[in-house]
């Protein structure tokens, strides 16, 4: 199971202690409207803030990966019955952990 795939089972999940331990003490992560989180407490707090706010259910269409960056097409239905879909670059360091993390909306 990669990098990638636990991100998205612990989204579903809602696991705060799961997420966070797979993100790099040093971590960005910079969402769809430019917003951006930087080191471990930002990180903590955005998806602390998210499992208390929103139920996702991200599922994968499309991944291509290396053993330093994936790239994943996810699609999520939302409660007011539209889908969004994202694409999401996770580069990873040397430990396999996220580095970076961008997450860009089409349409």
């Amino acid at each position: 199971m990669t990098v990638a795939d636990l991100y998205f089972q612990h989204i579903r999940e809602r696991n705060l202690s799961g997420m966070v331990a797979l993100f790099a003490k040093d971590a960005t992560f910079v969402m769809p409207d430019g917003r951006s989180f930087a080191g471990e407490a930002a990180v903590h707090d955005w998806f602390s803030k998210l499992f208390t706010t929103q139920t996702l259910t991200p599922r994968v269409v499309a991944t291509v990966a290396s053993a330093s960056a994936i790239a994943v097409e996810i699609e999520n239905d939302l409660p007011d019955g539209t889908k969004r879909n994202t694409a999401n670059f996770f580069h990873l360091n040397p430990a396999g952990l996220i580095e970076h993390l961008r997450v860009y909306r089409r349409g």
